[in-house]
């Protein structure tokens, strides 16, 4: 499968850059050279690179294959001015595939359930259009007029263009899902093989990750991202020490790139308040310069584009309307994006019968309505409970004597995650959104129950059997539904995976009806609309709502989109 090929290179790659970066903090007397650096921490401070390099990039240039190719080569570059050192962790990565084999199963249920078209609904709405309009124009301004959501700014869009490859394989991949997917497996699996109480965590977070998301692997929505990159945080800071090092910057890093893929996860910053003060006699102004450096790089471009999309700093917070730009997106509209999040979160509505008065409704009534929502999984309710309860369990722990040594290093990352429960579930307790803060909210209290390593709690002899059980349930799964139940011919995306596209389910001319606005403009618009919402990849302008005042800021679709705030119709 091509799958494999990109995830192949797209990791070597961000290894290259990662080591290369790694070699700049060394000579800037940034971190310990002795220090032991894993090659997941590498990759991940490489992937952050990519990220921020496509985004700032993006806003001069289509961000396409193009871009993809001069990454490859200055990777290329980088590895051969480096390449004992990159043998040296590849070498290392083959080594430990004796020790760790349960990762190619992981790999063969990822590959297996890469050939499924994408399930989430938000991919056909505005995921993979927003995709096609990056690969073929840089950042066009007010394009949130088309369709509000397509103003929805994440980094994680904007590198899934570059990576698309639509040009070359007749049809748009989403090799990045799948590739973190991995990387975070890989790395639970060597923390669960550690001697520290934290393995025990990671088996239930990798169990729950394998569970919950592997039907997300190839798929262009940044919900995967959104939730693997907060929790590997959370156990990257588990495992430091108030020592400064190599894992405090993949850890910046890593929040960065968070706040840029999903505001959801923007509670996961305050993380760096403790960290910060743990090592605050060892930080530099050097280090405040390189680490400050790179949050510019990474943060400001991603608001750059958020204003240029839509008009506003932030979208969609109306309150922040802090330009005047033609484009600017009517408030009314940004209002309308914002409330329906929230909306959708405690009432489960359809968008047609969206009542702004029910979001007063206080929480002793939102909340019964909202816990009788039926769940897709059965276990996001208890939970959800766990988590309830956990504020309970810790106070326990802190009072009692033969508990408050081990929980006193949990109180922080508790406290950020907890932060992050509240913050997900007052705002959109959509369980997609927050699953990264409703599973640490629910788990970390346990720590402090697990005793020290003994046989009996040694999980080696018996993690492999959960594992390779789930996995194995996985695959009996694929083939029992998807084969057996929905016939679905795998054997004919061997190579290349189901796309995602309105042609599956019938011809443009049934899919789409044409509509022109009062410039004339043509937009095409779901013939089920509003209760369809994808566009798909139609690349003419399309979007689920007819605004008769939009029009073109100029001669071509490049100029961007205006509008002065008439009502969808």
């Amino acid at each position: 499968m091509i799958l494999l090929l990109l995830w192949a290179v797209l990791a070597s790659g961000c290894l290259a850059y990662g080591l290369f970066f790694y070699k700049v903090l060394i000579k800037w007397q940034l971190v310990d050279p002795s220090e032991a650096v894993r090659g997941t921490d590498l990759l991940l401070m490489g992937l952050c690179l990519l990220v921020m390099l496509m985004q700032l990039a993006s806003i001069f240039v289509p961000a396409n294959y193009v871009l993809a190719l001069i990454w490859l080569l200055g990777a290329a570059s980088v590895a051969l001015g480096s390449f004992a050192s990159v043998k040296t962790y590849l070498r290392r990565f083959v080594r430990q595939q004796k020790q760790i084999p349960l990762f190619w199963l992981f790999v063969g249920v990822v590959v297996l359930y890469s050939t499924l078209e994408p399930s989430n609904v938000d991919s056909g709405m505005y995921h993979l259009p927003s995709i096609r309009w990056y690969e073929r124009f840089r950042v066009i301004p007010g394009l949130g007029n088309l369709h509000g959501r397509l103003a929805f700014n994440s980094s994680f869009l904007v590198t899934s263009a570059a990576f698309g490859f639509t040009d070359w394989a007749g049809q748009t991949l989403f090799p990045l899902n799948g590739l973190v997917f991995l990387v975070v497996c890989w790395r639970f699996l060597g923390q669960i093989r550690s001697a520290t109480p934290i393995r025990f965590l990671a088996l239930i977070l990798l169990a729950l990750i394998v569970y919950y998301l592997i039907r997300q692997v190839f798929s262009p929505t940044p919900d995967l991202w959104a939730t693997l990159l907060p929790i590997t945080i959370f156990m990257l800071w588990l495992e430091m020490r108030p020592v400064f090092s190599i894992r405090h910057v993949v850890l910046f890093m890593l929040v960065c790139l968070c706040i840029t893929v999903k505001l959801a996860t923007i509670p996961v910053a305050l993380s760096l308040v403790p960290l910060a003060w743990a090592v605050r006699r060892q930080l530099t102004l050097r280090h405040v310069w390189c680490l400050g450096g790179f949050a510019l790089l990474m943060v400001v471009p991603w608001l750059v584009r958020t204003t240029i999309l839509s008009g506003y700093l932030l979208y969609p917070f109306p309150a922040l309307d802090l330009f005047s730009f033609d484009w600017e997106i009517p408030l009314e509209r940004v209002r309308f994006e914002k409330d329906f999040v929230e909306f959708w979160g405690k009432f489960r509505i359809a968008e047609p019968d969206f009542d702004p008065a029910l979001l007063k409704t206080p929480a002793s009534e939102w909340i019964p309505v909202w816990w009788h929502h039926k769940e897709y999984y059965a276990l996001n309710k208890p939970v959800w409970l766990l988590a309830v309860c956990s504020p309970v369990v810790v106070i326990f722990q802190y009072l009692n004597p033969m508990f408050r040594t081990r929980v006193q290093p949990l109180v922080f990352p508790y406290l950020v995650a907890l932060s992050g429960f509240l913050f997900w579930f007052l705002s959109a307790p959509e369980f997609r959104f927050g699953y990264c803060f409703v599973w640490m909210t629910a788990f970390l209290p346990l720590l402090p129950f697990i005793p020290d390593q003994t046989r009996y709690w040694n999980l080696r002899p018996w993690s492999n059997a959960v594992l390779a059980g789930l996995l194995v349930t996985l695959i009996g799964y694929y083939a029992v539904h998807f084969l057996g139940q929905e016939r679905f011919p795998v054997q004919r995306y061997a190579l290349l995976p189901k796309p995602l596209s309105y042609r599956n389910l019938t011809t443009e001319a049934n899919f789409f009806r044409p509509y022109r606005t009062r410039s004339g403009l043509l937009i095409l618009t779901p013939k089920e609309s509003p209760l369809q919402q994808s566009c798909f990849d139609q690349e003419l302008p399309c979007s689920p709502y007819s605004y008769p005042d939009l029009e073109l800021r100029g001669a071509t679709l490049a100029d961007g989109f205006r509008s002065s705030g008439a009502v969808a119709q």
